[in-house]
């Protein structure tokens, strides 16, 4: 095969790879700053969501939560794992190479 015989095909390759290169550059950017200094990006949406003072109340407050949260998640496995034995269905665990699926 000679290069001149299949110039159609190194045409587009060559232009599918300076597209490829021109869509993924980041020479350009449509980002710009309202009067209220509040940044968007070209399609309108806000770049970066409004900051939140976190206090170490609040932080305690949400770590008790969470702990309750998983405390109580354990007492509702305990449930399922007891009323799985009662009814004789069978409790093993799928390991991670197994889908969940697969092991119902």
């Amino acid at each position: 095969m000679s290069l001149l015989k299949n110039w159609k095909l190194i045409l587009a390759s060559l232009s599918f790879a300076l597209l490829t290169a021109c869509a993924g550059s980041s020479g350009g950017s449509d980002d710009y700053s309202s009067d209220d200094g509040t940044e968007y990006s070209g399609g309108g949406s806000k770049s970066s969501a409004p900051k939140e003072h976190i206090d170490e109340d609040k932080l305690k407050k949400t770590e008790k939560e969470a702990m309750d949260i998983t405390e109580e998640n354990h007492k509702l496995r305990k449930e399922i794992f007891d009323a799985k034995n009662k009814l004789g269905i069978p409790v093993d665990r799928p390991t991670d190479d197994a889908p969940a699926a697969a092991a119902e």
